[in-house]
């Protein structure tokens, strides 16, 4: 009997703070449906903002700019994302707090690290609200339903941003410059919102490569 292929691990870098992440994180549930037990997804964070300083006004332009690009983007909740987040008194400094919750709720489950991860999207990118602030953080993991002594112990740890920040540097060091960018199978990197088809047409191509006789070179998609 001939066995079943391991699953093609697919690693995808994000930002909670970022609207192109949240449109690619709805893209990308339907080919985890569609796939299934074929795909191992790993989701890993990526700051945008990783040094805890406030924006400057350019920056703050082009973030809001970002975001009404996204704006044009076909699906109906591209339509719901605000910029208000970066155009108050109150944008976040750094992406790590955030980031920091999400790798503390994963720690309970993956699946409570994905229902606050929405949360979080839908709060920031919906609702112009920062959600990098303890008191957010907070009122969302609690909504969430997570345990809220081991997440707030994990959430504080120092040992959590040393991850992230650990993260970062690992995967900047092997050519993620921005999010949302998927790594496919450690050996073929596809950076940016891609169409559903689009997504599905390289993960088909990558699925076909693992399996097929190795050739002995190193390949690599960037885009």
């Amino acid at each position: 009997m001939k066995p079943l292929p391991k699953p093609l691990q697919i690693t995808v870098y994000q930002d909670v703070l970022c609207s192109w992440c949240y449109l690619a994180d709805l893209r990308l549930e339907t080919l985890k449906q569609e796939f299934g037990d074929l795909i191992r997804w790993r989701v890993r964070p990526y700051p945008l903002r990783v040094h805890d300083k406030r924006p400057t006004e350019k920056e703050l332009r082009g973030l809001t700019e970002e975001v009404l690009r996204a704006q044009q983007e076909p699906e109906p909740v591209a339509k719901l994302l605000t910029p208000e987040l970066w155009q108050g008194g109150d944008a976040p400094r750094t992406s790590i707090p955030a980031l920091a919750a999400l790798e503390a709720a994963r720690l309970q489950s993956p699946a409570a690290r994905n229902h606050l991860a929405r949360a979080m999207q839908q709060t920031a990118l919906q609702q112009g609200v920062n959600v990098t602030r303890t008191d957010v953080i907070f009122e969302l993991a609690s909504r969430a339903g997570l345990d809220m002594s081991p997440f707030s112990a994990a959430f504080h740890s120092d040992n959590t941003r040393k991850l992230i920040l650990d993260e970062h540097q690992l995967a900047s060091s092997r050519g993620v410059r921005g999010v949302p960018t998927l790594v496919i199978a450690g050996r073929w990197m596809v950076c940016g919102l891609r169409d559903v088809a689009e997504y599905r047409e390289h993960i088909l191509t990558c699925l076909g490569k693992l399996h097929a006789p190795r050739s002995g070179s190193s390949e690599r998609m960037v885009h």
